[in-house]
């Protein structure tokens, strides 16, 4: 049985995105996002770093989203979901994986964190005042991407678009993706109609 290690609203959504859009069974160990639960010798054997996703797929452990999503989809998929990275449609779809992680979400989700929910004594404002210089043209290269095209790679929906549509959410809570960027809003709209993502945030 597949594990995903996850907190609502973090990054380990995509993990159960996928394994929802894959048709996978598997089950949440829940953890809180800036909890003590994450930093426990415990959850440090799963994650070394304390943090989300990671997953125990019967005995392999195994973090960071990227090599998650590739490990379940070469395992439990057609691979449809992720082009072979010796071709083109590959190169792009792990050069658009590598974006929506670093920079985008990793922005993205610092101008969060240390605006907002994270513990007074960790935020670093300067970090927030950097993403918001930033932030805007990451959004833009994503909305000239998308000009004619439905999905990050053309018309089919792939793992590329997980990761990217994770990061561009958080960015639209920031009023980054707005009337501004159609693209990215259309772009998102379509993601969050797919029944499992509508799933994925139902764990």
């Amino acid at each position: 049985m597949l594990t995903i290690y996850h907190a609502p609203r973090s990054r380990s959504q995509r993990v159960v995105w996928l394994a929802e859009e894959l048709g996978l069974p598997y089950r949440v160990h829940a953890l809180e996002m800036f909890s003590d639960g994450m930093k426990t010798a415990e959850y440090r054997r799963i994650h070394p770093l304390g943090k989300v996703p990671a997953i125990d797929d019967d005995g392999f452990v195994l973090w960071e989203t990227t090599a998650i999503l590739a490990h379940l989809i070469g395992r439990y998929s057609d691979g449809a979901l992720l082009p072979p990275r010796e071709t083109q449609a590959g190169a792009l779809a792990l050069q658009w994986m590598d974006f929506g992680e670093n920079p985008l979400t990793v922005i993205m989700g610092e101008i969060a964190a240390h605006a907002g929910p994270m513990p007074e004594k960790w935020r670093v404002p300067a970090l927030v005042d950097r993403g918001r210089a930033v932030a805007p043209e990451l959004v833009a290269v994503v909305e000239a991407a998308l000009e004619g095209r439905s999905y990050i790679l053309g018309d089919a929906f792939s793992a590329a678009d997980i990761m990217l549509g994770f990061g561009l959410g958080i960015a639209r809570w920031l009023e980054f993706v707005s009337d501004a960027t159609p693209h990215c809003r259309a772009y998102l709209e379509r993601l969050e109609q797919r029944p499992a993502h509508r799933r994925s945030l139902a764990v």
